[in-house]
C-alpha cells in the first residue's frame, strides 16, 4: 500500500485504493489496461497518475469517430515525398509508433468512440509488440511500451462496443462514482470551501443520479463547478441555487417522459437537499418499498400477469415482455411506470446484442489537408507537372469515407406477433437505430393495413420508437404487400446512399396478395423469418431473391437481434 500512498499524495488523488491498486499492478506486469466508467469519475486521472508514477513518457490520443489508422500510426509529409519518394525521411510518426519506439505509454481516451479500423491497428501492437507500417516496414516495440485506454459505458451517446478481440487483450478496471466522504474531500481540494459548504454541494450533485425525472446525472466535475460559481455569486444559500441552474443542464440529461422542466428538477432537488441539511431528514427507503411505489397499488391483474418467480432475475425484461398483453388491463398510473422500466430494458438488451460492426467505406479523391490518407502520386504528378511552384491543393490525397446507409424496418404486428414477440422486436428497431443513429432509417408495422412508427429523415428519439412500438395492439392479418409498400415509400424519402428494407415476418401472407411486386422495386430487400407450422419459407425466399438480398431464419423470435446483427454486418 506504501506505493499507492505515493501516487494519491503526488498525484493529488482522493480514495481509489483498490482501483489503484489493481491499475498499478496490471501495467507493472506489463499488460495493457482498459478503465471503463461514466463520465466525470476519474479515469483519465487514475490513467495519467499511474503513467507518470512509473515514469513512462505518454502519448494521448482522445477518440473521435474520424480518427484514422494514418493519424494513430504516422503519415508521409507531401513535399518531401515529391522530392524523395516515400523514404523514412519523409514519414512523420503517430502517437502509437512513438510510443513504440520509445518505450513509453499510448493513452487512449474514449477508446469506443474510434472507428473499429483504427481499433484494429492496435491488435499486433498489442500481442506482438510491433506493427507494419507500408513503405516503412516493421516497427517493433521498445522495452517498457504499454496502452492505457479509458471508454464510457456502451448507453452512452456516441459510443460503440469495441470488437471481442480487442477486449481479450486488455484487463479491465471499473470506476464508479465515490463515496459522499470522498467526493466531498475532492471538492474541498478543488475549490478551497470548508466541510459543511462541500457536503451540501455534492448531496445536491449526487441527489441527481438517484432522481425519477434524471436519465443521467452528474458527476463531481459539476459538483466543482457549482461550488466555484457559487462563490462567485455570494456564497449563500441563494448562490447554490443559482450556480446549480448554471453547472447541472449541461451536465444531466433529462428523460423524455419527465413530467417536469430541468429547471424545475433543479429547484426540486435544492430545495430537498437543503431541507435535510437544515435537520428535515428523510427516513431511509428500502427497497421493497421503492418498488411498490414504482408499481403503484397494489394490483392483482398485475401480479397474476407477470408471473414473477421467486427471484425477478432481470425484472425489466420480463416487464418488457408481458407489457403488451397486459397493458389494456392496467391503470394509468401503473401503466406508465412499467412502460418506462420496459423502454429502459429493451434498450439495455440492444446494446448488449449489439456488437460491433464493420461498415464499408469507399474511397475518395482529394486535394490535401493534414491527417489524409495517402499520396495518390499519379493523380498528383498530372497537376504538377509544368508548373514552376505548387500549394497544397495541387497534392491529391485519398480518403476512405464511409458508406452511407437509409434503411427502412417493417414488422409484422399481425395477430400472430402478439405478446412477448412486440418486445423482442422492439429490441431490434432499438439495434438498429443505436447503429444508424447517424444515418435514416424508418420503421413501419404491418398487420391489415401499415403504419409509419418513424418517418424516414424524421427526428424522434429513440424511447419514443420503443414506445410506440410496445403500444402497438397486435392483431388482424398479415398484408406484406402493404407492409412493403409503405417501407419503399420512406426508402424513396431518403437522400443519396445505400437504400437496404428489413422486414421481420413469420411470412404467412394472409392478405394483399401480391407482395412480389413490390419487392422487385426495392433496391435490396432483406427477410427476417421466424419459423412456425404456418411459416412461408417459399414467399421469404422469393421476396429476398426479388429484392436482391437474403433470408435471414431464425427458430424463434429471442434470435431476431442476433440475425439483425448478423444482417448489418454483411450490408450495413
Amino acid at each position: 500500500m506504501e506505493e499507492i500512498k505515493k501516487i494519491q499524495q503526488s498525484f493529488g488523488v482522493i480514495g481509489r485504493e483498490r482501483e489503484l491498486e489493481r491499475a498499478l499492478a496490471v501495467v507493472k506486469a506489463g499488460r495493457h489496461l482498459l478503465i471503463e466508467g461514466p463520465v466525470g469519475v476519474g479515469k483519465t486521472v487514475i490513467a495519467l497518475a499511474i503513467s507518470h508514477y512509473l515514469q513512462k513518457q505518454v502519448y494521448r490520443v482522445d477518440g473521435d469517430e474520424r480518427y484514422t489508422e494514418q493519424k494513430l500510426t504516422g503519415w508521409f509529409d507531401p513535399p518531401v515525398v515529391m522530392r524523395l519518394g516515400y523514404v523514412r525521411e519523409a514519414f512523420i510518426p503517430g502517437p502509437l509508433t512513438l510510443a513504440m519506439q520509445n518505450g513509453g505509454a499510448l493513452f487512449i481516451n474514449e477508446l469506443n468512440r474510434m472507428p473499429e479500423s483504427v481499433q484494429n491497428v492496435l491488435l499486433p501492437a498489442m500481442d506482438e509488440f510491433r506493427i507494419e507500417i507500408p513503405k516503412i516496414g516493421k516497427i517493433t516495440a521498445a522495452k517498457g511500451f504499454v496502452i492505457i485506454a479509458t471508454q464510457n459505458p456502451r448507453e452512452f451517446i456516441a459510443t460503440s462496443p469495441i470488437s471481442e478481440a480487442l477486449r481479450d487483450r486488455f484487463e479491465l478496471v471499473t470506476l464508479g462514482y465515490q463515496p459522499e466522504a470522498e467526493e466531498v474531500e475532492i471538492v474541498k481540494l478543488h475549490t478551497g470551501v470548508d466541510e459543511d459548504f462541500a457536503r451540501l454541494v455534492v448531496r445536491i450533485v449526487r441527489a441527481t443520479r438517484e432522481h425519477p425525472d434524471i436519465r443521467r446525472g452528474a458527476s463531481i466535475r459539476a459538483a466543482i463547478s457549482v461550488c466555484l460559481l457559487a462563490l462567485q455569486l455570494g456564497g449563500d444559500a441563494e448562490a447554490v441555487r443559482k450556480a446549480c441552474h448554471l453547472a447541472l443542464p449541461t451536465r444531466v440529461e433529462l428523460k423524455e417522459e419527465a413530467r417536469n422542466q430541468l429547471d424545475e428538477v433543479i429547484d426540486g432537488i435544492v430545495d430537498s437537499v437543503l431541507k435535510r441539511t437544515a435537520g428535515f431528514e428523510r427516513p431511509a427507503v428500502s427497497a421493497e418499498v421503492k418498488k411498490k411505489d414504482l408499481m403503484g397499488a397494489p394490483n392483482l391483474v398485475i401480479v397474476d400477469a407477470l408471473k414473477l418467480p421467486a427471484e425477478d432475475g432481470d425484472f425489466g425484461w420480463l416487464l418488457a415482455q408481458k407489457y403488451p398483453s397486459i397493458k389494456g388491463r392496467l391503470e394509468e398510473r401503473e401503466r406508465e411506470a412499467i412502460r418506462k422500466i420496459a423502454i429502459e430494458a429493451i434498450l439495455r438488451r440492444a446494446l448488449s446484442s449489439l456488437g460491433p460492426t464493420k461498415r464499408s467505406a469507399k474511397l475518395r479523391r482529394e486535394s490535401y489537408r493534414p491527417g489524409a490518407d495517402e499520396i495518390d502520386l499519379e493523380a498528383t504528378w498530372e497537376r504538377i507537372v509544368g508548373k514552376p511552384d505548387y500549394q497544397a491543393e495541387d497534392i491529391i490525397v485519398e480518403t476512405r469515407e464511409r458508406k452511407k446507409l437509409a434503411c427502412s424496418l417493417m414488422v409484422d404486428t399481425s395477430l400472430s406477433m402478439a405478446g412477448e414477440k412486440l418486445a423482442v422486436a422492439a429490441v431490434g428497431a432499438s439495434m438498429l437505430a443505436i447503429e444508424l443513429r447517424e444515418d435514416n432509417y424508418s420503421v413501419v408495422t404491418f398487420n391489415s393495413q401499415a403504419r409509419v412508427v418513424k418517418e424516414m429523415g424524421q427526428r424522434k428519439d429513440l424511447r419514443s420508437v420503443v414506445a410506440d412500438l410496445l403500444g402497438t395492439d397486435a392483431f388482424g392479418y398479415t398484408n406484406m404487400e402493404e407492409g412493403l409498400r409503405a417501407g419503399l415509400r420512406q426508402l424513396e424519402r431518403a437522400p443519396s446512399g445505400e437504400r437496404l428494407g428489413i422486414m421481420i415476418t413469420d411470412g404467412k401472407c394472409s392478405e394483399g396478395f401480391h407482395p412480389e411486386r413490390v419487392a422487385a422495386g426495392y433496391p435490396k430487400l432483406c427477410v427476417i423469418m421466424v419459423e412456425s407450422p404456418h411459416s412461408d419459407a417459399g414467399t421469404c425466399s422469393l421476396l429476398a431473391e426479388l429484392g436482391r438480398g437474403k433470408v435471414y431464419r431464425v427458430k424463434e423470435y429471442s434470435q431476431i437481434p442476433g440475425a439483425i446483427q448478423k444482417l448489418l454486418k454483411e450490408f450495413a
